[in-house]
């Protein structure tokens, strides 16, 4: 019989997200699925910071655009 929830090996992520240029500093601390894609961290986004879909963001890894 299978169980309910996600199985034992389930990947997820903590991201830091920071907006640039601004102070005090505003940032929020995400736990995303591993398997997100980057149309649904985008959603993601304009949730956690109460956004309706009009405010440019791009991603940055490790420094790099």
């Amino acid at each position: 019989m299978p169980e309910d929830g996600p199985p034992a090996t389930a990947v997820s992520y903590q991201l830091r997200v920071v907006l640039a240029g601004i102070s005090p500093l505003i940032w929020r601390r995400l736990l995303v699925a591993g398997d997100t894609t980057i149309t649904q961290l985008h959603e993601i986004l304009q949730a956690a910071f109460g956004w309706s879909d009009e405010h440019l963001h791009r991603f940055t890894i490790h420094g790099i655009d």
